[in-house]
Protein backbone atom coordinates (compact mmCIF):
# COMPACT_ATOMS: atom_id res chain seq x y z
CA UNK A 1 0.00 0.00 0.00
CA UNK A 2 1.47 3.07 -0.82
CA UNK A 3 1.12 6.49 1.32
CA UNK A 4 1.49 10.09 0.69
CA UNK A 5 5.03 11.38 2.82
CA UNK A 6 6.06 14.85 3.66
CA UNK A 7 9.24 14.88 2.36
CA UNK A 8 10.08 19.08 2.69
CA UNK A 9 7.48 20.28 5.44
CA UNK A 10 6.85 23.79 5.43
CA UNK A 11 6.70 26.52 8.20
CA UNK A 12 2.84 26.59 6.98
CA UNK A 13 1.51 23.13 8.22
CA UNK A 14 -0.92 22.60 10.31
CA UNK A 15 -3.26 19.73 11.18
CA UNK A 16 -6.65 20.13 12.54
CA UNK A 17 -9.17 17.47 13.44
CA UNK A 18 -11.88 16.61 10.62
CA UNK A 19 -14.79 14.53 11.13
CA UNK A 20 -14.57 10.67 9.86
CA UNK A 21 -16.97 8.50 8.65
CA UNK A 22 -18.52 5.70 10.59
CA UNK A 23 -17.24 2.21 9.90
CA UNK A 24 -14.68 2.85 6.88
CA UNK A 25 -11.31 1.84 7.17
CA UNK A 26 -8.79 4.32 6.47
CA UNK A 27 -4.57 3.78 6.01
CA UNK A 28 -2.26 6.05 7.23
CA UNK A 29 -0.80 9.06 5.36
CA UNK A 30 -3.86 8.54 2.65
CA UNK A 31 -5.40 11.63 0.98
CA UNK A 32 -8.69 12.84 2.27
CA UNK A 33 -11.73 14.92 0.30
CA UNK A 34 -14.18 16.86 1.88
CA UNK A 35 -17.67 15.29 1.60
CA UNK A 36 -19.63 17.78 -0.67
CA UNK A 37 -22.68 15.67 0.21
CA UNK A 38 -24.90 18.11 2.01
CA UNK A 39 -26.34 15.72 4.05
CA UNK A 40 -22.93 14.48 6.06
CA UNK A 41 -20.29 16.20 7.46
CA UNK A 42 -17.52 13.82 7.68
CA UNK A 43 -14.88 13.67 4.89
CA UNK A 44 -13.85 10.53 2.11
CA UNK A 45 -11.37 9.41 0.70
CA UNK A 46 -10.04 10.82 -2.17
CA UNK A 47 -10.39 9.74 -6.21
CA UNK A 48 -9.60 10.76 -9.54
CA UNK A 49 -11.85 13.07 -9.11
CA UNK A 50 -11.13 15.07 -5.97
CA UNK A 51 -11.08 18.27 -6.80
CA UNK A 52 -9.68 19.78 -3.47
CA UNK A 53 -7.67 18.10 -0.96
CA UNK A 54 -9.33 18.59 2.79
CA UNK A 55 -5.86 17.29 4.12
CA UNK A 56 -3.49 13.73 4.48
CA UNK A 57 -4.48 11.66 7.05
CA UNK A 58 -1.88 10.89 10.46
CA UNK A 59 -3.51 8.46 11.23
CA UNK A 60 -4.90 4.61 10.53
CA UNK A 61 -8.12 4.06 11.61
CA UNK A 62 -9.27 0.22 11.48
CA UNK A 63 -11.66 -1.44 12.01
CA UNK A 64 -10.48 -2.62 15.69
CA UNK A 65 -10.58 0.94 17.18
CA UNK A 66 -12.92 1.63 19.50
CA UNK A 67 -14.22 4.81 17.56
CA UNK A 68 -14.16 2.98 14.31
CA UNK A 69 -18.23 3.11 13.98
CA UNK A 70 -18.78 6.53 15.15
CA UNK A 71 -18.18 10.27 13.26
CA UNK A 72 -15.12 10.93 15.82
CA UNK A 73 -12.57 13.51 14.63
CA UNK A 74 -9.45 12.37 13.21
CA UNK A 75 -6.22 14.68 12.67
CA UNK A 76 -5.64 15.99 9.03
CA UNK A 77 -2.07 18.06 7.73
CA UNK A 78 -2.30 20.62 5.79
CA UNK A 79 0.87 21.67 3.84
CA UNK A 80 0.31 24.51 1.62
CA UNK A 81 4.04 24.79 0.60
CA UNK A 82 5.21 21.25 1.35
CA UNK A 83 6.70 18.71 -0.72
CA UNK A 84 5.12 15.83 -0.30
CA UNK A 85 6.69 11.92 -2.02
CA UNK A 86 3.71 10.21 -4.45
CA UNK A 87 3.71 7.01 -5.50
CA UNK A 88 2.66 6.84 -9.44
CA UNK A 89 -0.31 4.47 -9.94
CA UNK A 90 -1.10 5.27 -13.71
CA UNK A 91 1.81 6.02 -16.12
CA UNK A 92 5.29 6.15 -15.70
CA UNK A 93 6.85 9.20 -14.63
CA UNK A 94 9.55 11.07 -16.24
CA UNK A 95 11.91 14.11 -16.49
CA UNK A 96 9.28 15.58 -18.57
CA UNK A 97 6.76 15.71 -15.39
CA UNK A 98 8.33 18.43 -13.65
CA UNK A 99 7.21 21.55 -13.68
CA UNK A 100 3.54 20.51 -14.68
CA UNK A 101 0.42 19.44 -13.34
CA UNK A 102 -0.96 15.69 -12.45
CA UNK A 103 -3.98 14.50 -11.30
CA UNK A 104 -4.91 12.60 -8.05
CA UNK A 105 -5.38 8.78 -9.19
CA UNK A 106 -6.68 7.81 -5.73
CA UNK A 107 -6.34 8.06 -1.90
CA UNK A 108 -2.47 7.58 -1.93
CA UNK A 109 -1.31 8.05 -5.79
CA UNK A 110 -1.20 9.94 -8.62
CA UNK A 111 -1.92 10.14 -12.45
CA UNK A 112 1.05 11.46 -14.55
CA UNK A 113 -0.61 10.51 -17.52
CA UNK A 114 -3.98 12.87 -16.91
CA UNK A 115 -3.84 16.39 -16.34
CA UNK A 116 -7.53 17.44 -15.98
CA UNK A 117 -7.91 18.44 -12.48
CA UNK A 118 -4.30 19.56 -12.06
CA UNK A 119 -4.28 18.86 -8.16
CA UNK A 120 -0.47 18.40 -7.68
CA UNK A 121 2.75 20.51 -9.28
CA UNK A 122 5.48 17.99 -10.08
CA UNK A 123 8.61 19.68 -8.17
CA UNK A 124 11.21 17.27 -9.05
CA UNK A 125 11.07 13.34 -11.21
CA UNK A 126 12.38 10.41 -8.51
CA UNK A 127 11.53 7.27 -10.79
CA UNK A 128 9.30 6.16 -13.11
CA UNK A 129 7.26 5.06 -10.13
CA UNK A 130 7.75 8.09 -7.58
CA UNK A 131 7.42 12.01 -8.29
CA UNK A 132 7.66 14.86 -5.73
CA UNK A 133 4.97 17.37 -5.37
CA UNK A 134 2.93 20.16 -4.03
CA UNK A 135 -1.08 19.73 -3.61
CA UNK A 136 -2.07 22.70 -5.30
CA UNK A 137 -5.64 22.01 -4.76
CA UNK A 138 -6.48 22.51 -1.36
CA UNK A 139 -10.14 22.62 -0.08
CA UNK A 140 -9.92 25.79 2.20
CA UNK A 141 -7.89 27.75 -0.45
CA UNK A 142 -10.44 27.86 -3.02
CA UNK A 143 -14.62 27.48 -2.89
CA UNK A 144 -16.22 25.10 -4.87
CA UNK A 145 -17.59 27.51 -6.88
CA UNK A 146 -14.30 28.52 -8.40
CA UNK A 147 -13.03 25.75 -10.73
Amino acid sequence: MATVKLVVPSTNRTVEPYAKEASVAYPFRTIIAPNEDASTNTFIPATASTERVLGVLQKAIASTDADYASETKCPLMQDIQGIWQFTVGTGSADINDEQGYIDLKDTDEVDVSASTIDAVFVTSYVSATVVLGKIVRWAHIESPATN
